[in-house]
C-alpha cells in the first residue's frame, strides 16, 4: 500500500529535497528537447506556507553541448484548500509566473486541477512519491508540441 502523501507530509518532504535528475522527450514535436539534467537544489523557506526551490545544474541534450542551467521555483500551501501551487520566478519574485495548482487525487499522488494555458501549450503535471523519491512529471501539448519532461526530487 502506497505512503500517504497528504499536504503535510509532502510539505515535509519538499523541505529536505537537494537534488534533482530530469529527463526530457519529444514525441515528433522536433522541439529538441530530447536530453537529460543533473543537478542541485537549494531550498529556501520563506515562511510556512512558502518554498523556494532555486536549482543549478547541467542539461545535456542528445545532440549538442552540455549547458548549464538555473531556475527557481515557489511552491506554496494551501493548507485550507488542501492544494499546492506551483510558480516559476523566471521574471523575479514580484512577477510568478503561475503554473499550476496540485491537488490530491490518490494516496500517494497529486494532479494538477486544471492545465496551465502558455499561448497555444498546455502545461499539466503529476507529483507522485515512488521509492521515497518524489517525482513530477510534466506533459506539454500543443499544435507543435508534444514533450514529456520527468523530474526526480531527492534528499
Amino acid at each position: 500500500m502506497p505512503a500517504d502523501l497528504n499536504l503535510s507530509e509532502l510539505w515535509s518532504r519538499l523541505s529536505s529535497i537537494n537534488s534533482l535528475t530530469f529527463t526530457a522527450q519529444s514525441f515528433g514535436s522536433g522541439s529538441g528537447w530530447n536530453g537529460t539534467g543533473v543537478g542541485t537544489v537549494e531550498v529556501e523557506s520563506i515562511d510556512d506556507q512558502t518554498l523556494l526551490f532555486h536549482e543549478a545544474g547541467n542539461w545535456s541534450p542528445q545532440e549538442g553541448k552540455s549547458l548549464r542551467f538555473t531556475n527557481v521555483y515557489r511552491w506554496r500551501a494551501y493548507s485550507e484548500q488542501k492544494q499546492l501551487r506551483l510558480g516559476h520566478l523566471r521574471f523575479g519574485n514580484a512577477n510568478p509566473v503561475y503554473l499550476f495548482d496540485l491537488q490530491q487525487t490518490a494516496a500517494d499522488c497529486w494532479d494538477s486541477i486544471e492545465p496551465h494555458v502558455c499561448s497555444e501549450d498546455l502545461y499539466t503535471a503529476t507529483l507522485r512519491l515512488e521509492n521515497e523519491t518524489l517525482h513530477l512529471d510534466w506533459t506539454v501539448k500543443g499544435k507543435t508540441k508534444n514533450e514529456r519532461i520527468s523530474y526526480v526530487y531527492e534528499q
